[in-house]
């Protein structure tokens, strides 16, 4: 079964042509690239890889809603819709320009097994850790963290991630839903950033997590990139819904928030081992800068 991703960027055309270049690699038919900042120039680029569609994000563009939805969620939402209600294939993803789908099995094949009415596929999260040995990939890591699963005694928890397990009750930073491939052409459903409903209004669909489909989430490269951004994602981020981490990370000292990067986001040899453990651990070498170089 044919299946293409959606995404609205506001990143290097390094990140990006290693996003497209990824999932062109694992099978996608087509890749809806929405720039956010509306740069041409990086369109053009774009629209010289098969199966690609570069949207500029401008006032043209807005003009067709009315407005420009101040909110990145806003944005990533309508835009995603949008491509839902032209049906160009059976099967969209809405995957960030930091996520990447990463099946056990092609999609194609996951896809074609599916065979119940629920209107999408959930996608197991996974975050990276951060290894400074390694060289530049675009997106780097090597080493990613699943989240607890439901039920894991706190003793067990706390062997992860010590001081921290109360803050980080999934063991994730951001999201924890993980996301979703829709199924188009069902009347009524709408489609969201990690899930759907059946109406606007509608309750959020309970769909449990695909076992063969993994999103890796590359959430924070380095320790200068991660306080880079930390204010948004406390105040305006995925953080802001974590009230314990967004207050302690609001308060926290410098030498409080290097601890907390170190204890929770660096592929140490102790996390490493304690995640392993519990089989909380994926590694992945995606060879980013190798599939961007057979895209042209």
């Amino acid at each position: 079964m044919e299946w293409g991703v959606c995404t609205t960027v506001k990143a290097p055309l390094a990140q990006i042509l290693a996003f497209v270049a990824w999932h062109k690699h694992i099978g996608a038919t087509r890749i809806w690239v929405h720039l956010d900042d509306a740069d041409a120039v990086t369109a053009h680029v774009l629209e010289q890889i098969d199966g690609v569609t570069a949207v500029l994000c401008d006032d043209a563009y807005w003009a067709g809603k009315g407005f420009r939805p101040k909110p990145q969620e806003g944005r990533q939402a309508y835009n995603m819709q949008r491509v839902y209600g032209l049906a160009e294939l059976p099967v969209i993803a809405h995957v960030d320009v930091d996520e990447y789908l990463f099946p056990k099995r092609p999609i194609a094949e996951i896809l074609d097994d599916w065979n119940n009415d629920n209107p999408y596929l959930r996608a197991i999260p996974a975050e990276a850790l951060h290894d400074p040995t390694l060289t530049d990939d675009i997106f780097t890591a090597r080493q990613f963290r699943l989240p607890f699963p439901n039920g894991m005694p706190i003793e067990r928890r706390h062997t992860v991630l010590g001081d921290y397990t109360l803050m980080l009750k999934k063991n994730m930073l951001s999201h924890k839903v993980g996301k979703a491939l829709f199924r188009t052409g069902i009347d009524g459903f709408v489609p969201r950033l990690h899930a759907g409903t059946m109406g606007e209004k509608g309750p959020q669909l309970k769909i449990p997590l695909h076992p063969d489909l993994m999103v890796l989430h590359f959430h924070a490269q380095d320790r200068e990139q991660w306080r880079g951004a930390l204010e948004h994602r406390v105040t305006k981020g995925a953080y802001r819904f974590n009230e314990e981490l967004a207050a302690y990370l609001g308060e926290a000292s410098d030498a409080q928030i290097d601890g907390f990067y170190e204890a929770t986001q660096v592929a140490s040899p102790n996390l490493l081992a304690a995640l392993d453990a519990e089989g909380l651990l994926v590694e992945a070498d995606l060879k980013l800068k190798e599939k961007v170089a057979v895209l042209f």
